[in-house]
């Protein structure tokens, strides 16, 4: 048997260590930008982006991303199945890298409170105009991302169950409202003085369970029509960006972590008062 060549054997080494999915993934994102036109190759690099950034804090990529589709692509009904796709997707593959991290005893009462509220936030969808309450929201999340931002630390709170629900239930209506459903248990985290494992460990499921429940809830009030192939596409970037964000959360620390959720906060509730 020859001998195997050293530099060789080292390639082979990289190439074995690069992780599977997001090797597939940039295969996808490259035909897609082969094959795609200007528009929907600028739409995949903000997916790929927006994902990055949002993935750093575990939230905020539908109010990243559709701020600029929504002048990007021409099509509501399409953006919208976009920002579905890819933050399913970006969601999924988080919540499965930090598995080992997630305890959903701890998760639950913030659930059940989203659950007993995320009707009356689709009810807000389809029945009021988005733009009266919106700019309120917009308001606190800057108020709040703002405070954050400044005061990266805080003493660890006494973390009351009626607190856990009751921050969950305000996120069931935004999530309902807005598909933001992190906004308000990520203020309790950071009033609770959680560090950034802990945080991550209980936003990043409890946003993947509110969508996958407001998109079947939305399947059942308003069937829509069948969603194109070529959308699934997208999936490709929001994964590749969730990738390199989970990559930066784990080099920064507690501190670093909510100044950029504090700095999301903020992003998000400029798009609420006036999007881009």
């Amino acid at each position: 048997m020859p001998p195997i060549d050293p530099k060789a054997a080292s390639a082979f080494s990289v190439v074995r260590s690069f992780p599977a999915i997001p090797t597939v993934c940039l295969g996808i994102f490259a035909v897609a930008l082969a094959i795609s036109s200007s528009a929907t190759k600028a739409a995949c690099w903000v997916v790929l982006l927006s994902a990055l950034v949002s993935s750093i804090a575990g939230f905020a990529f539908s109010p990243i991303a559709g701020a600029f589709l929504f002048h990007s692509l021409s099509e509501p009904i399409t953006i919208v199945r976009i920002l579905l796709v890819a933050s399913i997707a970006q969601q999924v593959y988080c919540v499965w890298r930090l598995r080992e991290s997630i305890e959903m005893r701890r998760c639950a009462p913030y659930l059940f409170g989203s659950i007993l509220t995320l009707p009356i936030g689709l009810h807000l969808l389809c029945n009021t105009s988005a733009s009266t309450l919106l700019p309120m929201l917009g308001a606190l999340l800057i108020t709040y991302g703002t405070f954050t931002a400044l005061k990266p630390t805080l003493r660890s709170g006494k973390n009351p169950l009626w607190g856990r629900i009751t921050v969950g239930a305000l996120g069931g209506i935004t999530g309902g409202l807005a598909a933001f459903p992190a906004a308000f248990v990520s203020m309790w985290c950071h009033v609770q003085g959680f560090d950034k494992h802990r945080a991550r460990a209980i936003i990043q499921p409890f946003i993947l369970v509110n969508q996958l429940l407001s998109l079947s809830l939305l399947m059942v009030l308003r069937p829509p029509e069948a969603m194109p192939l070529g959308l699934l596409f997208y999936a490709a970037p929001a994964v590749l960006g969730a990738y390199v964000g989970l990559m930066i959360f784990n080099r920064v620390d507690t501190a670093t972590f909510n100044r950029i959720v504090g700095l999301l906060l903020m992003a998000a509730g400029i798009g609420f008062v006036r999007p881009l």
